[in-house]
């Protein structure tokens, strides 16, 4: 069945490790938007959630990496940080799904690694952690390679949606979608707490008007420009492919100067809930 709820949202890990550095204003701003699509998805009824998402040093390492990678485990845990202020947890997955996703992708000349174990860091404990903190839906992760080059291009992350559009249309389960991560920012790099608003406004209107082949065309050095954290951008990318140029809305876009990030959240309505 088509996907049921649809979301894009950074993954900054300042949102709870040093939540009260930010402005009160920004802080609630952004907490707010995460209120808004959680409720969103609660209403959704989702069985399971493929999240498409990025790990920092957490499971892969330079001896081994790959551009993309599902995660077919019974279970997960996260996160990886003491320091994150989220307590760890368990979160169950769906090797059933994520075995249709490897297989669709390898049968449409794409092939994903794949593994039984990883363990979640902020990059996908922080969207969990507001969006579904009861942690009961199974996840289907999928980790793109966003610290060492070459990252995937955008091109080719357009086409991954597009896989896990055509899994999710085949599938009986209801399944929601979230992509982690960016926007601009530059951790630990020598623009570390540069935050590059004109590049964010230009990437969250092309997300929203759902202009599938201009994401599609998204370069690595236009991603490097707005610092190495927008390569996590390529998961967004990967998430419009897989709704086919399907509108999105803004529900905040913050540049949060004390977590060094421009700091977006969107959401992606399917017809059937516009109309309800």
């Amino acid at each position: 069945m088509p996907i049921t709820f649809a979301a894009a949202v950074s993954h900054v890990p300042g949102m709870t490790a040093w939540a009260e550095a930010a402005p009160v204003a920004q802080k609630d701003r952004v907490y707010g938007a995460f209120d808004r699509l959680r409720r969103d998805l609660d209403a959704s009824a989702a069985d399971t959630l493929i999240v498409l998402t990025s790990e920092h040093w957490a499971n892969f390492f330079l001896d081994h990496i790959g551009a993309f990678c599902v995660g077919r485990a019974e279970s997960y845990r996260g996160p990886v940080e003491p320091w994150l202020k989220i307590e760890q947890s368990e979160i169950k997955g769906d090797p059933d799904l994520a075995a249709e996703l490897i297989e669709a992708a390898y049968d449409s000349g794409i092939e994903p690694g794949f593994a039984h174990e990883l363990e979640f860091d902020h990059g996908t404990m922080v969207p969990l952690h507001f969006l579904a903190p009861r942690m009961d839906r199974p996840v289907v992760p999928v980790m793109f390679n966003t610290l060492a080059a070459p990252q995937p291009n955008a091109a080719r992350c357009l086409a991954l949606g597009r896989v896990i559009e055509r899994v999710a249309a085949q599938s009986t389960k209801r399944i929601g979608l979230i992509a982690t991560g960016g926007l601009s920012h530059d951790p630990g790099e020598k623009n570390h707490g540069r935050i590059d608003q004109d590049f964010d406004q230009r990437f969250l209107s092309a997300m929203a008007a759902g202009e599938v082949d201009k994401l599609g065309r998204y370069t690595r050095a236009e991603l490097a420009q707005a610092g190495a954290g927008a390569f996590e951008l390529l998961s967004w990318v990967a998430l419009a492919g897989a709704l086919g140029g399907r509108k999105g809305e803004v529900v905040a876009y913050e540049a949060v100067v004390p977590w060094a990030t421009g700091v977006g959240l969107m959401t992606f309505p399917s017809a059937a809930s516009l109309a309800a």
